[in-house]
């Protein structure tokens, strides 16, 4: 049996918008190694790329040479506007002026948001992406680290392009996410059937039958991908497979029908997946919210590696970090899955910095850090802005005193109960 772990894990967040050069992203990753080079002393580390929204994944069909559009958006909410990006964007500019910076006003959106503008035109295929997945494996291990390497699926349409959700496959992926102000379709409703589609994907080589559940497509497609790409899981963002985000009055009416769909999901993923891992980033609410507004059960939560306990400050109710940290770790104590618990610094997709727009909420989750230390597993943070440059280092080096000290306030932490596959590297 492993030897119990007396460090929290790292699990930190990155995007291409951290490379100068995708045909050569060795430079960027040298950076990032070095950057957090006292993070990766004698701790897990775990970095989950967010090449896009994950639609890159949905759309797979095994050929490297094809494209495919990534997060290198500020505020991306192009496909809401029936004459273009460009009218979208000049609008939300004229609003976020007048707003921020004639009108002052510092919290909320288009603050948050800030500006849509695009930082990159360089186009990204698979063979890029893989080369960007054996850069990663390969720091690593000049630098001593021993990765786990996840890729980033997200539910809706945010970040970038979505031809899967919002082309393709429409059906089930009607509800809509908020996009830095900005209504956006495209959310998976992993319950529905799909429309029967030809296309070739990786996992379906003669195409999709009509019926056939979104999440059991979800689920064999992310499968595919992670053992094509040697990666070693998956990170389910925003509440994947539970639709209506962030409040429990968004959920929709809760059925037996709905809530054994959204179990056959999570079943699935264990099943597709095998031994490697599934994180899942949660509503910002307790178990118990999670079961009665949006269907979780025991079994959902039962099938996966690490749950990630969200905090950030652009949406989080303040009273349901500490309730939602205890219910999460409650699951770990019962053999379920890890309890990550979110740190905010800034955001690849917006130009918010938390560490200095919202300074209370900032420090509160570092004191909850510390004085919850002993039913947390791991801390997770975006590791890079919007701009593609990482944290900062004064708020880096700060963090990291509270992580050390978490680390010694804390008992011994059980390893996870799923071993962690050890792909060689694509």
């Amino acid at each position: 049996m492993p030897a119990p772990r007396t460090r929290l894990e790292a699990c930190l967040w990155l995007t291409p918008k951290v490379f100068d050069d995708l045909d050569d992203p060795r430079p960027g990753v040298e950076e990032f190694f070095a950057h957090h080079a006292a993070w990766c002393e004698d701790r897990d580390v775990t970095v989950v790329f967010c090449a896009g929204n994950g639609d890159h994944i949905l759309n797979y069909t095994g050929r490297r040479h094809e494209t495919f559009d990534w997060a290198r958006y500020n505020c991306y909410a192009a496909e809401t506007h029936p004459t273009g990006p460009a009218a979208l964007t000049r609008r939300h500019n004229a609003d976020w002026l007048a707003r921020v910076r004639e009108g002052g006003e510092r919290s909320a959106n288009p603050y948050s948001a800030g500006p849509m503008f695009t930082l990159s035109e360089q186009p990204l295929d698979y063979h890029r992406l893989a080369g960007i997945y054996r850069a990663l494996r390969e720091g690593a291990e000049r630098h001593g680290v021993t990765l786990t390497l996840l890729e980033y699926l997200e539910p809706g349409p945010e970040f970038c392009r979505s031809e899967w959700k919002t082309v393709r496959h429409p059906e089930v992926s009607s509800a809509a996410a908020d996009a830095g102000g900005h209504l956006v379709p495209g959310v998976v409703d992993v319950t529905l059937p799909l429309a029967a589609d030809e296309r070739p994907y990786r996992a379906f080589p003669q195409g999709v039958p009509e019926g056939m559940p979104a999440g059991d497509f979800v689920a064999a497609q992310t499968a595919a991908f992670v053992e094509d790409f040697e990666l070693d899981g998956v990170m389910l963002g925003n509440q994947f497979g539970l639709v209506g985000f962030w409040h429990p009055d968004n959920a929709p009416a809760l059925t037996p029908e709905r809530t054994a769909g959204i179990e056959r999901f999570f079943r699935q993923m264990r099943e597709k997946m095998g031994r490697r891992q599934v994180y899942w980033m949660d509503t910002y609410w307790r178990t118990d919210v999670e079961k009665s507004a949006w269907g979780m059960t025991d079994a959902c939560y039962a099938t996966l590696d690490a749950v990630l306990v969200s905090t950030f400050a652009v949406l989080v109710e303040r009273t349901e970090i500490v309730p939602n940290l205890l219910s999460k770790s409650a699951l770990a104590a019962n053999s379920g899955p890890r309890t990550l618990f979110g740190l905010d610094f800034v955001d690849p997709w917006y130009w918010y910095r938390t560490h200095l727009d919202d300074r209370r909420t900032y420090q509160y989750q570092r004191e909850i850090l510390l004085q919850q230390a002993a039913h947390i597993d791991g801390v997770s943070f975006f590791a890079n802005d919007t701009f593609g440059h990482y944290v900062p280092r004064v708020p880096l080096d700060d963090t990291l005193r509270d992580v050390r000290g978490a680390d010694a306030a804390s008992p011994p932490r059980a390893a996870s109960a799923r071993p962690r596959s050890t792909p060689t590297g694509s």
